[in-house]
């Protein structure tokens, strides 16, 4: 695992809405789009805060089961 995915996945571990990745994305962009490997940086942030949502999501629907 490099550093950037390292940082990428303690950015992205909370996340919990399409919104607040974009937010997420933006902000790294500001930093490091002057960067050559910023576009798989990007996607580094995108696929592990879409996992991160996912994961969210269904712990989210597990909850709910386990309240009915």
């Amino acid at each position: 695992m490099t550093n950037s995915s390292k940082m990428t996945n303690k950015l992205t571990q909370d996340c919990t809405t399409e919104m607040q990745l974009e937010k997420i994305r933006r902000g790294q962009e500001l930093k490091f789009r002057w960067r050559d490997d910023w576009p798989e940086m990007e996607k580094n942030i995108l696929q592990s805060g879409r996992e991160a949502i996912a994961q969210h999501e269904e712990s989210q629907k597990a909850n709910q089961v386990e309240k009915d």
